[in-house]
């Protein structure tokens, strides 16, 4: 790219400084709060009526909102400068004050998952609890898995020192990693994000040194990864065996208040596809004409050259792509950019990858990217873009209903991402240009569904492994790379290094067992999609009203509400057949180009 000028967001709606003492009166405002309101509502709430129960919830909200707002702030800050000591003491900090807070709001759903099951029909009977009434029956039926509050108390206090501070050890050591190599004649240092980024450079040899650069790195620190992981998920494995959940990934399961059964389809599906992968990719290595195919070049570029996108180029063609399919969502993305809630550019002290951030509905989101101008960055926009329209949407609901149940969550994004797709389909002026989108719209794919759900296979056979015993480095490597030859077979070679690519997956320490939301997301989407596609502009309020409901109600109904049965797993095969007819179509294209 040629324009690279810094653009960053302003979180002025949040908060307007890093100093602790200047935070000290919104802090203290917040713990007055938490006074008064557990003065008036601790030990009380199951005699509370439904009006009351109403404005203690209410109440309870404002002091959470207050809460998010300002560790939000914090954690932006630290977000793209994360070797700022003042915004790192900021943080501490805050994490400290959270943490204390909410241990000391944690009874309130405690005494609300506790109470009788006729007290809690009796409040969710009145209307004026509507809003809240999933919450409330979900705090009963979740109430099972609770612990005392003292108990509870001691677990959020211990994680600060402990596993929160091994996750955070994690995140702050592997960012300072710098990797230098030779490119194209210039030795070049790069950050993770950067170095990473050269699995798309045209040069396999550029490919494979960055990506045997990139992993070894973690191989060099094999004896922190190996303590973190086996640390971390060992702590996991004890507490949710501590609260009766049946198995590690239950928790997860009972948190996106998903069956059991239905996940257990989800990997089934998904893995019973892996053959898909395995078709494109021996497709690919012909049409590259590469005599050999490893990991560190299945996102080859397929186009003889690969020209950045502009920033400014990449801004309209989201923009378009969106106001060609419904006003409110160009304009709720548009406001993103006039509102300056956007930070673009990658930097040393920036953190890798990109998110969509959001607090509380009455202040909108904030999206952090690593743009590098390559057209899967351009996806990465709509995608992170497609999140922040969808809380656009879920702002109508309390702060209980705000942030969508996980597996929903990628409702908006993935979808805004296949609107892109096909605007840029409409675009192609030949065959091979139609070939090059089709491929990189299937590798989006296989990324989101079958990696991520060979993820989830791994992390379940590694916490079942940790649960027995210490794992081994060598152990751990052993068996990511069986899971990496399931989904891939024998299209491609699998280099020693990439038996390390586990230690680079944060959400496996972060949020166990998350991944598999980004499958369930994709499959779903790619359902929805072809309603769309059958349906036309009927079926956009139904995509609204999910995007609406928030977490208000649990995912299978939600569908179920549209017409949509999640539970059949016809439903998630017709999503796999879906983008098999994508195979089929580039398989095609691909033997046209090949005669």
């Amino acid at each position: 790219m040629t324009t690279t000028t810094p653009i960053h967001w302003d979180l002025s709606d949040l908060h307007t400084t890093t100093s602790i003492e200047e935070t000290a009166p919104l802090m203290q405002a917040i713990e007055e709060k938490v006074d008064e309101f557990c003065e008036t509502t601790k030990g009380k709430l199951q005699g509370f009526n439904a009006k009351q129960i109403n404005g203690a919830l209410k109440t309870y909200e404002a002091i959470r909102s207050d809460l998010i707002q300002i560790g939000q702030f914090a954690h932006l800050n630290y977000a793209v400068d994360m070797q700022n000591e003042a915004v790192l003491t900021f943080v501490s900090k805050l994490d400290d004050f959270s943490s204390d807070v909410s241990n000391r709001l944690l009874f309130f759903f405690l005494e609300i998952g506790s109470s009788p099951e006729a007290v809690i029909h009796a409040w969710c009977e009145d209307d004026l609890n509507a809003p809240y009434r999933y919450s409330l029956k979900q705090a009963f039926l979740k109430n099972k898995y609770r612990l005392t509050e003292k108990e509870e108390q001691l677990i959020n206090i211990k994680d600060l020192t402990g596993i929160d501070a091994l996750r955070k050890l994690y995140v702050e050591h592997t960012s300072r990693y710098t990797f230098t190599m030779d490119i194209d004649g210039e030795p070049t240092t790069m950050n993770g994000t950067q170095c990473r980024a050269l699995r798309y450079h045209q040069n396999p040899q550029v490919r494979r040194e960055a990506m045997a650069l990139f992993f070894n790195q973690y191989k060099a620190d094999a004896h922190v990864m190996v303590h973190l992981f086996n640390t971390v998920i060992k702590d996991v494995r004890t507490e949710a065996k501590k609260r009766g959940y049946e198995t590690p990934i239950s928790s997860m399961n009972v948190v996106n208040d998903l069956p059991n059964a239905l996940v257990d389809m989800l990997h089934d599906v998904t893995t019973e596809s892996n053959t898909l992968v395995a078709r494109y990719y021996r497709a690919k290595q012909r049409l590259m004409g590469l005599d050999r195919m490893t990991l560190a070049d299945i996102y080859a570029p397929m186009a003889d050259t690969a020209a950045a996108i502009e920033w400014a180029d990449a801004k309209t063609m989201v923009l378009d792509s969106f106001q060609a399919f419904d006003d409110d969502f160009y304009a709720y993305a548009k406001d993103m950019f006039d509102t300056n809630r956007l930070d673009v550019f990658p930097s040393n002290v920036k953190r890798g990858g990109a998110f969509c951030s959001s607090s509380r509905p009455d202040i909108r989101p904030y999206v952090m990217l690593n743009y590098l101008g390559k057209q899967r960055d351009v996806a990465t926009l709509a995608h992170e873009l497609g999140h922040a329209i969808h809380a656009y949407f879920s702002s109508e609901q309390p702060l209980m209903n705000y942030h969508a149940i996980l597996p929903v969550c990628e409702t908006a994004s993935v979808f805004c991402e296949m609107l892109v797709v096909d605007a840029l389909k409409k675009t192609t002026q030949t065959p091979h240009d139609k070939m090059v989108l089709l491929a990189a719209t299937l590798e989006d794919m296989f990324a989101t569904s079958h990696r991520q759900n060979m993820f989830s296979r791994f992390e379940k056979r590694l916490h079942d492994a940790i649960s027995k015993q210490r794992v081994s480095g060598e152990d751990i490597c052993t068996m990511y790379a069986d899971e990496l030859r399931l989904m891939f077979g024998d299209s491609v070679e699998i280099p020693e290094e990439y038996h390390w690519e586990w230690a680079s997956i944060p959400h496996m320490l972060d949020v166990p067992f998350y991944v598999y939301s980004y499958n369930f997301g994709n499959l779903l989407v790619l359902g929805l999609y072809q309603l769309y596609l059958s349906e036309g502009a009927a079926f956009i309020p139904k995509l609204k009203r999910i995007l609406k409901s928030g977490s208000s109600i649990g995912p299978v109904e939600l569908l179920a509400r549209e017409g949509i049965d999640i539970t059949s797993k016809d439903f998630w095969q017709n999503s796999i057949a879906f983008m098999e007819s994508i195979l089929h179509e580039f398989e095609a294209l691909a033997e046209q180009i090949l005669v």
